[in-house]
């Protein structure tokens, strides 16, 4: 990993943290969805639903907030979720970071919803369709230097190689190079 640049990259863990988006929205195909007991604060383990993606290793753990936001555009089944994407984004909640839902590109366009949430207000919140560019394929013809060194630590032949390109289709070059630096470590 290069050098950190946001608070929440000095600590990593298994769990996105809002620094991490860098202000960025990202969109992540949900590849699972599951309980977990957590810590909380003062040790006290809660269940906490996580959210588990293809593109990435780490996990969201799933405010009541966002789960309405997802229910909101694929309905109460869990398993309706899988494959589809979300789009995250970096908000404030308690005058604190958080990660919330944006929309996505797998809805047909923007919808309006009210978030209720026991003692408190209800919030109004809008979930976007998101529009997806199309990333032109990074192939092994068209690598950023710190990729291909990378490659050649790892000892991955052309065939790895392309394997892995085609595995990681629609991330971008400094995605990827961050998420082998991550194997690197």
């Amino acid at each position: 990993m290069g050098k950190p640049t946001v608070y929440d990259e000095l600590y990593p863990g298994r769990f996105l943290k809002a620094g991490l988006l860098k202000g960025q929205k990202v969109t992540l195909t949900i590849k699972d969805v599951d309980l977990e007991g957590l810590e909380d604060e003062n040790g006290k383990k809660q269940q906490k639903a996580i959210l588990a993606f293809e593109e990435r290793p780490m996990q969201l753990v799933m405010c009541k907030t966002n789960g309405i936001c997802i229910k909101s555009m694929f309905g109460p089944a869990l398993a309706d979720w899988l494959g589809k994407r979300v789009t995250l984004f970096e908000s404030q909640w308690n005058g604190e970071p958080c990660i919330r839902i944006w929309g996505s590109p797998d809805i047909p366009s923007d919808q309006k919803i009210v978030v209720q949430l026991p003692r408190r207000r209800p919030m109004d919140m809008v979930m976007h369709a998101v529009s997806q560019k199309k990333q032109a394929p990074v192939t092994t013809g068209t690598l950023d230097p710190h990729i291909s060194a990378a490659f050649g630590i790892l000892g991955w032949e052309a065939r790895a190689q392309s394997e892995y390109l085609a595995a990681h289709t629609g991330l971008t070059q400094q995605e990827i190079a961050a998420d082998l630096n991550r194997m690197l470590e």
